[in-house]
C-alpha cells in the first residue's frame, strides 16, 4: 500500500473514531442535562402536590384530579416501608403513554414517591412529557451527524489532494529512479522541490547514483580487463601445450603429464568465461528485452543435445500443456534452459528419462537420477559441485539461480522416489 494512502487511512479513522466518540459524548452529555432537568421539574411538582394535600387532605381521593400530571394510590404499610427502604428520595423512570389522537406510543418521565396522611399511606406518581424534549435530541443528533458526515468528507477530500500534492516531488524521485540505469552516462535529473525533506532525499538519492555508478563501471572494466588478460595466457599457454605435444621425443609419460595440464587449462578458461558471464548477469549488462516463445526455446535446446541423449540412451518426454511467453533477454533465455536440460542429462542415469513439462506459469524438469550427495539447500550455491567430474565448474545452477533472480522468476527443487525436478515459475 503506498504510503499516501496509509496516511489518508489512518488519519481518516483517527478523525473517524474522534467524531464517534464526540458525537457519543454530546448526544448522553445534554441527554443527562434534559433529563436532570425534567427529574428537578419533577421533584419540584412533588413539593407542590405534597403541599397541596398537607393543607387540604380531601384532594387526595377527590376523582376530579386523576386525569391530570398526577395519580395517587392507597397502598399498605409494608409497601410503603419497602419502598422508602428502597428510594429515599423518589424513583425516577421512563415510560410511555398511548396517545390515541396520534396513535402512536410517546415517550413519558415518571417519578413515584410514598407519603402519609392522616395514618393512611399512598402511593404518588407524576409524570412529565418528554416529547420535546426527545425530538429536541433527535434534531440534534442528525444535526451533529450531517455535521461530522461533512467535516468526515472534507478532510477526506482535503488529505487526498493536499497530500496527493505535497507527496509529488518524492513520487516522481521513485519513478524516476526506476527508470534509470547505471550503464547510462546521462546524469539522473530529479525534479526541484522546496520541501526541505524531499529536497534532502534527492540530493542523498543523486550522491548515492553516481557513488554507485562509479563502483560499477570500475567492476565492469576490472571484469572485462581481466577476462581479457586471462584469456591471453591461457590460449598462449594452449598453444605451447599442444606444440609441446607435437614434439616426437615426447615419452607416454610426459604425455600423460601434458594431458592434464591441457585438461587443467581447459577447465580454468571454462571457468573464467563461465565467471564473467555471471558478473555481466549480475550488472544487468543483458538489457535486450523481447518476447519468446518458450516452447521453441525448449525444443531448440533438446535438439542441441539430441547426440548426448542418445548417447545415454534417455527417454526425453516433452509435454506442452500450453504455449506460455515471457519477456527476457534471449541469449540468458537460451542458457538458462541449456543448462537445467544439460544438468538433467549428466546427472541422469543410462537407460533413464527425462519429461518436461511446460505449463502456462511454469515449467517442470524432471529427470531420473541418484539421490544427491549434497544438501539441497545449498544446490543453487556456487561451486557447489553434484559430482566428481572434472569437466564440471559448479556453477551452471549458480547461473540459472542468477538469471531467474534478475526477472523475478521462483525456482524450486524436489527429489521423490528417485526423480530429481526443478520447477521454474514465471
Amino acid at each position: 500500500m503506498k504510503l499516501l494512502n496509509i496516511t489518508t487511512k489512518y488519519f481518516l479513522i483517527l478523525i473517524l473514531t474522534m467524531l464517534l466518540i464526540w458525537c457519543a459524548v454530546f448526544y448522553f452529555s445534554l441527554r443527562w442535562t434534559i433529563y436532570k432537568d425534567v427529574d428537578e421539574y419533577l421533584t419540584h411538582r412533588q413539593h407542590e402536590i405534597n403541599k397541596s394535600f398537607s393543607k387540604n387532605p380531601r384532594l387526595i381521593t377527590d376523582k376530579t384530579l386523576y386525569h391530570t400530571d398526577f395519580k395517587v394510590k392507597a397502598i399498605s404499610e409494608k409497601e410503603y416501608e419497602k419502598f422508602l427502604h428502597k428510594y429515599e428520595f423518589g424513583k425516577f423512570k421512563d415510560t410511555g403513554m398511548h396517545d390515541e389522537l396520534e396513535d402512536e406510543e410517546e415517550p413519558f418521565r415518571k417519578m413515584e414517591s410514598v407519603f402519609t396522611s392522616n395514618g393512611k399511606y399512598y402511593k404518588l406518581t407524576i409524570i412529565a412529557s418528554l416529547l420535546n424534549s426527545e425530538e429536541l435530541l433527535a434534531t440534534i443528533l442528525v444535526d451533529i451527524l450531517i455535521f461530522s458526515i461533512l467535516l468526515f468528507g472534507l478532510v477526506f477530500i482535503l488529505n487526498r489532494v493536499l497530500l496527493r500534492k505535497l507527496w509529488n516531488p518524492f513520487y516522481e524521485t521513485i519513478s524516476k529512479v526506476k527508470q534509470y540505469k547505471l550503464d547510462n552516462d546521462s546524469r539522473l535529473e530529479l525534479a526541484p522541490t522546496n520541501i526541505i525533506e524531499f529536497k534532502e532525499l534527492n540530493n542523498s538519492v543523486e550522491e548515492l547514483i553516481q557513488n554507485n555508478r562509479k563502483v560499477y563501471m570500475s567492476q565492469k572494466h576490472f571484469i572485462e580487463n581481466a577476462s581479457h588478460e586471462m584469456q591471453t595466457p591461457l590460449g598462449i599457454i594452449q598453444n605451447k601445450v599442444y606444440m609441446l605435444m607435437e614434439e616426437p621425443t615426447l615419452t607416454n609419460s610426459q604425455a600423460t603429464i601434458i594431458d592434464d595440464i591441457t585438461e587443467h587449462v581447459e577447465r580454468l578458461s571454462r571457468l573464467n568465461k563461465t565467471l564473467l558471464l555471471l558478473s555481466k548477469i549480475e550488472n544487468k549488462q543483458f538489457a535486450e528485452n523481447e518476447p519468446i516463445q518458450i516452447t521453441q526455446l525448449i525444443e531448440s535446446c533438446c535438439e542441441d543435445f539430441s547426440d548426448l541423449i542418445e548417447f545415454k540412451k534417455l527417454d526425453l518426454k516433452l509435454e506442452k500443456y500450453a504455449s506460455p511467453v515471457i519477456i527476457m533477454n534471449v541469449d540468458l533465455a537460451r542458457i538458462l534452459f541449456s543448462n537445467i536440460i544439460k544438468n538433467a542429462i549428466n546427472h541422469n542415469i543410462n537407460n533413464g528419462f527425462i519429461t518436461i513439462s511446460i505449463e502456462v506459469n511454469q515449467v517442470t524438469i524432471a529427470n531420473s537420477g541418484k539421490e544427491l550427495s549434497v544438501n539441497p539447500e545449498t544446490l543453487f550455491e556456487r561451486f557447489n559441485k553434484r559430482t566428481d567430474n572434472s569437466h564440471s565448474t559448479g556453477l551452471g545452477l549458480a547461473i540459472v539461480k542468477t538469471i531467474c533472480q534478475l526477472y523475478g522468476f521462483h525456482i524450486s527443487y524436489s527429489y521423490k522416489e528417485s526423480t530429481h525436478s526443478l520447477i521454474i515459475f514465471f
